[in-house]
């Protein structure tokens, strides 16, 4: 049986940099990740967010930044994308870092690769060996088999606490959970005549609402600006829903859609899944075809690609400490805050309806305290990603990407602290994990 000092169960967002960090500082580290490639949500079409708060201040640095750069560097990429802002009375100015999808499955695995951690892929863990609240052992199950693995600090970045829950911790009871969408790929799509469409009302409506944002800009393999994001609601008819879209674009001709939803259903019950998959496919061909038929822009339209299912919101641990609403819209600090986040709360709502958003004070960050990543009850496990110790309304803004990076960065960091000194999660220093993170009131 192989032994680890680290093993990260999941390779997304989250995972890539816990298992950078963790390995880059001395432990031997090994991630594991149920697909056949790391970066999980982030190489379903979405662009990277909340990286630069209201005000345009860079929020998310270290590994984040490392991964913008590479990207940067294999011409996928081309930084932030500014100039919009939400329609709001605060003036809250809205930005992205777009990216190719398929070149980051590379970029991710590359940079976790080369920081000295393992991977291995196509796996699932199945099960955990617990011991006075000390898990000992992770059961996989492959190809090969199964197998056992052992370790001495573990970090949950499964996007569903499934080692936190294998281990009998504790979870915050939310009766209420977002919607959940597949995210696609469109080609042939007449861009300048898209934001003409929403102009227009050609079938998009929503032109001068404050959520409307419309951001132009240079793009790959062009030096020609052209449209890079734009949010509006798709009207087909009285008798078809409206549909709250949002559409962002690396490459002329080229667009990533998050439109299709699916309320109700739980992201860690086996049939739900299953049956979100087969529901959100259909409604990715049917509102395909609507938008190739009714919206000009899309007339010679073709789908390019689709994402797996993928859950807003999942279990969230009880951990030493719970991240509000509050917390994040107050823009509220802490001694141990070793990650930030600088997204407005947004909330698909879990009834179907439209997309609810509540903003930071003067467009400010937050950030997110150390003892948010601790399940209680458990000595060798953090967590990091979307299931974190917070409430329904937090999650809606610590959820996004550029902030599970920045969490996944602290979680493998405070890890790898862990085996240095052959102590439990509680004995770091969050103060000074938190300088060693290199985070300050000025971001």
């Amino acid at each position: 049986m192989k032994q680890y000092d680290v093993i990260v169960a999941g390779g997304g967002t989250a995972g890539v940099s816990a298992a950078i960090a963790a390995a880059r500082r001395g432990s031997n580290t090994l991630v594991i990740e149920q697909y056949g490639h790391l970066g999980g949500t982030a190489v379903g079409g979405i662009p990277f967010l909340g990286a630069l708060d209201g005000s345009g201040r860079v929020v998310n640095r270290g590994i984040f930044l490392e991964i913008v750069d590479r990207l940067k560097k294999e011409n996928a990429c081309f930084g932030y994308a500014q100039g919009s802002r939400w329609n709001t009375e605060d003036d809250y100015q809205f930005s992205l870092v777009p990216f190719d999808p398929e070149i980051y499955k590379y970029v991710a695995q590359e940079m976790v690769l080369e920081s000295g951690a393992d991977i291995l892929l196509h796996t699932y863990v199945t099960d955990v060996k617990v011991e006075n609240g000390r898990i000992q052992s992770v059961e996989v199950a492959n190809k090969s088999g199964k197998q056992l693995i052992n370790a001495k600090t573990f970090v949950d970045c499964t996007g569903d606490a499934d080692l936190v829950a294998m281990a009998g911790g504790k979870f915050i009871e939310n009766s209420s959970r977002q919607n959940c969408s597949i995210l696609f790929r469109a080609g042939n799509v007449d861009l300048d005549m898209l934001e003409e469409d929403l102009k227009n009302g050609r079938s998009i409506a929503g032109w001068g609402e404050w959520h409307t944002r419309v951001t132009r800009g240079q793009k790959i393999g062009t030096e020609k600006p052209g449209l890079i994001h734009l949010a509006g609601h798709m009207v087909f008819g009285p008798d078809e829903p409206e549909i709250t879209f949002t559409a962002v674009s690396v490459r002329e001709g080229e667009v990533s859609l998050n439109a299709t939803r699916v309320p109700g259903l739980c992201a860690f019950d086996g049939n739900d899944v299953t049956k979100a998959e087969i529901l959100e496919r259909k409604n990715v061909m049917r509102i395909f075809k609507m938008m190739r038929e009714r919206i000009p822009s899309f007339k010679n339209a073709v789908l390019i690609g689709t994402s797996p299912i993928g859950f807003r919101e999942s279990r969230n641990i009880l951990g030493d400490y719970i991240l509000t609403k509050d917390d994040v819209l107050k823009g509220a600090r802490f001694s141990d805050g070793v990650a930030q986040g600088a997204y407005p709360i947004d909330i698909h709502d879990p009834n179907g309806g439209r997309t609810k958003f509540m903003f930071i004070k003067d467009g400010g960050s937050y950030e997110i305290p150390y003892r948010c990543l601790i399940p209680v009850d458990l000595k060798n496990v953090l967590v990091a990603g979307k299931t974190i110790s917070a409430t329904h309304e937090a999650n809606g803004s610590s959820r996004i990407m550029a902030c599970v990076i920045s969490q996944g960065e602290a979680a493998g960091t405070a890890a790898s602290v862990c085996i240095k000194n052959e102590a439990d999660t509680r004995s770091v220093d969050g103060t000074q994990l938190k300088k060693t993170l290199g985070i300050n009131e000025n971001y």
